[in-house]
């Protein structure tokens, strides 16, 4: 069955993949968002483990990880009433560091009924969102060289 909605947005990062993929999976840094109180995750970031999401806006959100191909790709699945929100994210090498992608799309019988309020609020939201978290990791990355350097 085809998603009721569907968005994708993709950026570049002047870092390396590995170092994307290893902040975007610690998931405190998902707090980014100024939406989102906490996240807290059930075990490692693999495939079948649960997270916990309190947002400010809808308060606790329930999801769990789908798939998870370490520094390439991750499948989050939010399930809501008659609807599933699933989110793939995939981290790309490219010729200034990583190219990060997000794919969101709703699902299910009641799918249509959230695609005009929450699909709007997404495709609103995901492009600035994933800047912050590009920022963030440059900055992190940033720090992590100095330090480095200031350890040697």
């Amino acid at each position: 069955m085809a998603p009721a909605w569907q968005f994708q947005f993709s950026l570049q990062c002047t870092v390396p993949r590995d170092f994307a993929w290893s902040f975007w999976t610690d998931v405190k840094n998902w707090a980014l968002d100024a939406d989102v109180e906490t996240v807290t995750i059930d075990g490692p970031f693999v495939a079948g483990t649960r997270g916990h999401t309190v947002s400010r806006s809808s308060g606790p959100i329930n999801w769990s990880i789908a798939e998870a191909d370490p520094a390439r790709r991750a499948v989050l699945e939010f399930p809501a009433p008659g609807a599933v929100a699933v989110f793939v994210w995939k981290f790309e090498d490219s010729p200034i560091g990583t190219a990060i992608t997000q794919e969101a799309s709703l699902s299910g019988p009641e799918a249509q009924k959230y695609a005009n309020t929450f699909g709007r609020m997404l495709e609103d939201g995901i492009p600035a969102g994933m800047q912050k978290l590009c920022d963030a990791v440059e900055a992190a990355a940033k720090a992590d060289r100095e330090s480095s350097v200031a350890g040697k």
